[in-house]
C-alpha cells in the first residue's frame, strides 16, 4: 500500500512546490523594485569592494583644514557634510577626476550631490579655499549603475596660462621680495605692485580680467583677478590664506602674525573720476570689524562659511 501511495505523494509535493514558485514569482513581479533595492543594498553594504584609483596630487595642493571644510580621504559618502568635504578634497588636490560611492544608509545621497553640483555659488565658495590654479570653470558628475560616482572638472586656468603666469610671478617675486623685511612688509610690496600695474576693468573689456592672467599680462582686472594675482604671491611666500566672497565681491583673507586679516586690493585701487592712478591702504590687512565699518554692502560675506574672518 505504501508503494502505491508514493507516486501520489510525489505528485502532491511537486504540485505544492509549483504553487509556491508561482506565488513567489507573482510576489517578486509585484514587488520587483523592493526586491531589487534590497538585493542592491546588501551588495553595496557587504560585498562591493572599496573604490581603488590612482591619484596624484598636483603641486598646487594646499591640504589645509578650516572651520567650514576638512580634507576627507573616505570614498564612501555618509552625509551632506562629507559630500562638501569630498568636493573640497577633489578640487584642492587638483585631480582631473575622483570616484566615490554612497553609503546605502544615506538614501538621499545622489540627489544631494546633484543639488550641490548644480549650485554654482555653493561650489565657488568651496573653490575659494583652494589654490587659484586648482579652481574650476565647471564641475560635472557621472553616476554609474554599480553605484560609483565620478566627479570631473574643467580648470579655470589652462596649462599654457599657468606656465606663463608662473614665469611672470617668479620674475616679479625675484625682483621685489626682500628677505630682510617682515611678512607684512613683503605683502605690501606685492599689493603695491599689482595696484600700480593694473586698472580696474569697469567695462569688462577683457575675458581675462576675472583671473590673474589679465592682471599680470594685460594690466586689467576685476576683483577676482586682483584676488587671484595677490594669492599667487601669498602662496609663494608660504602665507596661509584663502579667497573670500560676498554676493558681489571677492578679496583675500590672510593669516599673518597670528591673526586672520582682510586684504582687498580692488578697493585699495579706487577708480578716479579723472582717470588717474591712486593707491590707498584703507583695506590693507585689516580685521573684519574695521572692514565692515569702512564698507558693509560689498563685504557682506557668509560667516558660516568664512569662519576665520568672523
Amino acid at each position: 500500500m505504501e508503494e502505491n501511495k508514493s507516486p501520489v505523494k510525489k505528485l502532491l509535493r511537486i504540485a505544492i512546490e509549483v504553487i509556491i514558485l508561482v506565488l513567489l514569482a507573482f510576489f517578486i513581479k509585484d514587488n520587483f523594485y523592493v526586491v531589487k533595492n534590497e538585493v542592491e543594498y546588501i551588495y553595496l553594504k557587504y560585498f562591493q569592494p572599496e573604490i581603488r584609483q590612482n591619484l596624484t596630487d598636483n603641486e598646487y595642493i594646499k591640504k589645509e583644514n578650516y572651520g567650514y571644510l576638512k580634507i576627507s580621504n573616505d570614498t564612501t559618502i555618509k552625509n551632506k557634510e562629507q559630500i562638501k568635504n569630498v568636493i573640497y578634497t577633489f578640487l584642492d588636490a587638483g585631480w582631473p577626476e575622483y570616484n566615490v560611492k554612497c553609503d546605502p544608509d544615506y538614501l538621499n545621497c545622489v540627489n544631494d550631490i546633484k543639488d550641490m553640483v548644480k549650485n554654482e555659488t555653493y561650489l565657488y565658495n568651496i573653490s575659494n579655499f583652494v589654490h587659484p590654479f586648482n579652481s574650476f570653470e565647471k564641475v560635472e558628475t557621472k553616476f554609474s549603475s554599480t553605484g560609483k560616482i565620478t566627479f570631473k572638472k574643467e580648470n579655470k586656468y589652462t596649462n599654457e596660462q599657468i606656465t606663463e603666469i608662473n614665469k611672470k610671478v617668479d620674475q616679479i617675486y625675484k625682483e621685489n621680495y626682500n628677505s630682510k623685511k617682515s611678512v607684512k612688509e613683503n605683502i605690501q610690496i606685492f599689493h603695491d605692485y599689482i595696484i600700480n600695474n593694473t586698472k580696474y576693468d569697469k567695462d569688462k573689456t577683457s575675458k581675462n580680467s576675472s583671473n590673474a592672467y589679465g592682471v599680470l599680462f594685460e594690466g586689467i582686472g576685476i576683483c577676482s583677478g586682483y584676488t587671484d594675482a595677490m594669492q599667487l604671491f601669498l602662496e609663494k611666500m608660504n602665507v596661509k590664506n584663502y579667497r573670500i566672497s560676498s554676493n558681489t565681491h571677492t578679496w583675500n583673507l590672510v593669516y599673518v602674525e597670528g591673526k586672520w586679516l582682510n586684504l582687498d586690493l580692488t578697493w585699495d585701487d579706487p577708480i578716479m573720476s579723472d582717470g588717474s592712478d591712486n593707491l590707498i591702504y584703507d583695506y590693507f590687512l585689516i580685521n573684519t570689524d574695521d572692514l565692515l565699518n569702512k564698507e558693509r554692502f560689498e563685504h557682506n560675506f557668509d560667516k558660516d562659511i568664512y569662519m576665520e574672518a568672523k
